[in-house]
């Protein structure tokens, strides 16, 4: 019982990365609808149970480049996009074209990169013996329905703050890297 509980909270906390990431997604996305919410929470959901999986699959092989390299490579990435989108506001770039749109290339880069954290959980429940299907299963079912909820919640955020809303975006995706890397 303790180690289901164990792995829902290590479920939910490898979540709120995508869960984050899917806010800032809907408050610079002003044209956000269902579809894109869903399609943000199946990208992040999808690869938040790949990963543990794919993690449980290599725990033999290279766990120094996974724990050493995983964060900042994930760090990067966000870092990346949160620039981007506050050099466009900066610049009064036309939000249609904004990199934080929901295209193919955007919600996979943001799917790996929020998801890295799950590869190194996966990894470590396999090389302590415990389920990465368990996990993965929890992780990509919670990490869907906040990232859902999340997009949506963030549109309606994004609506209220207006022109502000790819700096504050960007800003809240800057301190999830940084969260990410005093984590690892």
């Amino acid at each position: 019982m303790t180690t289901d509980i164990s792995t829902l909270a290590t479920a939910v906390s490898i979540a709120m990365d995508a869960f984050s990431v899917s806010i800032c997604m809907g408050i610079c996305h002003t044209k956000l609808n269902k579809r894109d919410a869903f399609t943000l929470g199946g990208a992040f959901g999808i690869s938040q149970f790949g990963m543990p999986m794919l993690g449980a699959l290599i725990a033999a092989n290279i766990t120094g480049l996974l724990n050493s390299w995983a964060p900042w490579i994930g760090a990067a990435l966000i870092v990346w996009v949160a620039v981007n989108m506050i050099r466009e506001a900066y610049l009064g770039k036309d939000r249609t074209n904004s990199c934080m749109n929901i295209t193919p290339a955007n919600v996979l880069i943001l799917a790996f990169a929020t998801s890295i954290d799950a590869l190194i959980v996966g990894f470590s429940i396999k090389s302590s013996g415990g389920s990465a299907l368990l996990l993965a299963v929890s992780a990509g079912a919670i990490t869907f329905m906040l990232s859902f909820y999340g997009a949506l919640g963030g549109k309606k955020l994004g609506e209220r703050i207006g022109t502000y809303a790819e700096y504050f975006g960007g800003t809240v995706l800057i301190l999830v890297a940084v969260n990410i890397l005093l984590n690892s």
